[in-house]
């Protein structure tokens, strides 16, 4: 095993810098058979042992381990062992709530309001949703997925309206259980045009934001929230928090 110790820092979309501490764990996994050739070209069966990686970080300001590992059983084994071994503090292994996402702004037309004071690079020019998967509530084994892209000449709500019917949304009868989103930033220095930010939220816990850059993940969290999509903490997807 061999294990690399980071000082960091995690900017929020607040604009404040935390003090973070990262670890990567790489961990050597059971012998394994691959087929190779030998010196004389000759084709054996050479034996590997993969190597297997994990990441773990503790935030200060929150007292939260967050632990990333393809082996979802052993996430809160390796959370212990930060914290009883390396922070020595007494873990219990309390889990933080998961994070929350709901739709139902998206049930009628939304404005999507931004910040026009926004630091350069993140004023956004537009939002379009480009996707919207409703569930009837009578009918919960079935869905109805609604696209339209941009030269289409219609909104999403247009289509809802024309494929479900008028107002059919608006009687609490669907929900909306997944949504795409397109945010186009508007362009800056010398790009002709701005750049996308593509979100797919699925209710009640899926959001793309963790395979994203640490710039999108913070303005799209941002976004999230002040448009009512995104409840709970603060923190970015895509890890296991004990």
């Amino acid at each position: 095993m061999h294990l690399d110790v980071f000082d960091r820092h995690r900017v929020t979309f607040d604009g404040k810098s935390h003090q973070l501490v990262q670890v990567a764990v790489y961990r050597e996994g059971r012998t394994d058979d691959a087929l190779g050739f030998d010196r004389a070209g000759k084709l054996q069966h050479h034996p590997v042992k993969p190597v297997y990686e994990a990441s773990l970080t503790y935030e200060p300001r929150e007292g939260v381990i967050e632990v990333v590992a393809g082996d979802k059983d052993v996430r809160e084994v390796m959370a212990g062992f930060m914290g009883r071994h390396l922070l020595g503090i007494d873990f219990k292994g309390d889990k933080l709530p998961a994070r929350q996402y709901d739709l139902g702004v998206l049930m009628e037309p939304f404005g999507f309001p931004t910040d026009a004071a926004a630091p350069v690079g993140q004023v956004i020019e537009r939002v379009q949703v480009r996707e919207l998967r409703f569930q009837p509530l009578d009918l919960p084994g079935q869905r109805v997925t609604l696209e339209c892209d941009e030269s289409g000449g219609e909104t999403i709500w247009d289509m809802a309206d024309r494929h479900i019917g008028p107002a059919a949304l608006r009687c609490a009868d669907w929900v909306i259980t997944r949504a795409r989103l397109v945010v186009r930033f508007a362009p800056h220095g010398k790009s002709r045009s701005g750049k996308n930010l593509n979100l797919t939220i699925t209710v009640p816990h899926g959001c793309n934001l963790k395979s994203m850059t640490d710039r999108e993940r913070l303005v799209g969290e941002k976004y999230l929230r002040e448009w009512g999509i995104l409840k709970g903490r603060t923190e970015t997807d895509g890890a296991d928090r004990s």
